[in-house]
């Protein structure tokens, strides 16, 4: 994946040390370790103020994600990968990805979802798929380099429009990509037959529940989450 890719960016907050071990390891699995250029951690964007957005957390998301396709829009990337720290690859990617390689090269895609949460034929043979409802999740997808300046610019402006707006306001990363695809039909979006990367059950910097803002709960709950993923492995 790391040929195919010019770049693979990285979103990770640099005190979540826990979520930074867990994503490397599943990348290092896959064949994809850091490396400059290539392979790379991008630090995630920690605002003070949510600014019309559902809270703070989700306009962080989107800053950063808006600010990897500015960079790669700034380096003329041909195409970039995006994941987050809390994605768990499926133990099929590597099997699948000669055939789903196949299918990146010979289509002009736009967005290509490699992780998501449809409901999808999880038995079937693997391949990309055209899709065009909307996405929840945005923790592992591709966009095409000639479709990032216009990416860049759409998030430019939701920022800048009023909650609500019809045209789309700040909002979830998820939400915008979606809306972006509804502006622009004449972008392919697809998404992988069956799902390559799920998301790790992991306490969440964006929806953080009450309880997780006490230290000690808080480790307790980490904790937690490690023993039920070493049981489901």
């Amino acid at each position: 994946m790391s040929d195919y890719f010019a770049c693979t960016y990285i979103i990770n907050l640099p005190e979540r040390k826990d979520r930074r071990k867990a994503i490397l390891g599943e990348l290092h699995r896959v064949g994809m370790p850091l490396s400059p250029g290539r392979v790379e951690l991008f630090p995630a964007v920690k605002p003070k103020e949510r600014l019309g957005f559902p809270n703070i957390g989700a306009r962080g998301c989107f800053l950063s994600h808006y600010r990897i396709l500015v960079d790669a829009s700034q380096k003329k990337l041909s195409n970039v990968l995006i994941v987050e720290d809390d994605l768990m690859v499926s133990p099929d990617l590597q099997r699948y990805w000669t055939t789903i390689l196949g299918a990146l090269e010979s289509q002009d895609w736009g967005i290509v979802y490699l992780g998501h949460i449809e409901k999808v034929p999880e038995d079937c043979k693997p391949q990309l798929m055209p899709f065009y409802q909307p996405v929840i999740t945005s923790h592992f997808y591709a966009v095409n380099g000639h479709v990032i300046p216009r990416l860049v610019e759409y998030l430019e402006q939701v920022q800048h429009r009023n909650p609500g707006d019809p045209l789309g306001g700040p909002m979830h990363l998820d939400g915008a990509l979606t809306m972006f695809r509804q502006a622009n039909p004449d972008i392919l979006a697809m998404i992988a037959y069956p799902n390559l990367g799920k998301q790790r059950p992991s306490r969440s910097n964006i929806n953080c529940r009450w309880y997780e803002r006490l230290p000690v709960i808080q480790q307790a709950a980490d904790l937690g989450r490690m023993l039920r993923d070493r049981l489901r492995a």
